[in-house]
């Protein structure tokens, strides 16, 4: 279960994302499917804490938010706002089955690849 992240500045992620809807471009089956504008936009999201959690996910197979959150040592609230953020990102899903929401980990590991865009160019001599 390995999500691979793009990084790339909000201005070309808009012209791609109107690229894509035009039908000008369509992306490659290996593309990153994640997409975040910089290493510490990545970081507040997948945080060790974060990363902890989906492992947490994946290998005990909570029922609830509830349950994870006694796993977690963490409080529901708090869990909650956690979860709908990394839902947000697609690492998570959250089914609903009458009032529970079945926590999932989607991924629990990442590979980061940024765009050329955002690499530092050598400054001329």
């Amino acid at each position: 279960m390995k999500a691979l992240i793009g990084i790339i500045s909000p201005e070309n992620m808009r012209n791609r994302m109107l690229s894509i809807a035009s039908g000008q471009y369509k992306p490659e089956a290996d593309e990153p499917k994640v997409w975040f504008a910089s290493v510490n936009a990545i970081a507040q999201v997948l945080s060790n804490e974060n990363i902890l959690l989906l492992k947490l996910m994946h290998e005990r197979k909570p029922q609830t938010v509830t349950e994870l959150a006694e796993l977690s040592g963490r409080r529901v609230s708090n869990l909650s706002a956690t979860l709908k953020t990394l839902e947000g990102h697609g690492f998570v899903s959250l089914k609903k089955i009458g009032k529970k929401k079945i926590p999932t980990a989607l991924f629990t590991e990442f590979d980061i690849r940024v765009t050329s865009e955002l690499i530092a160019k050598p400054k001329a001599a």
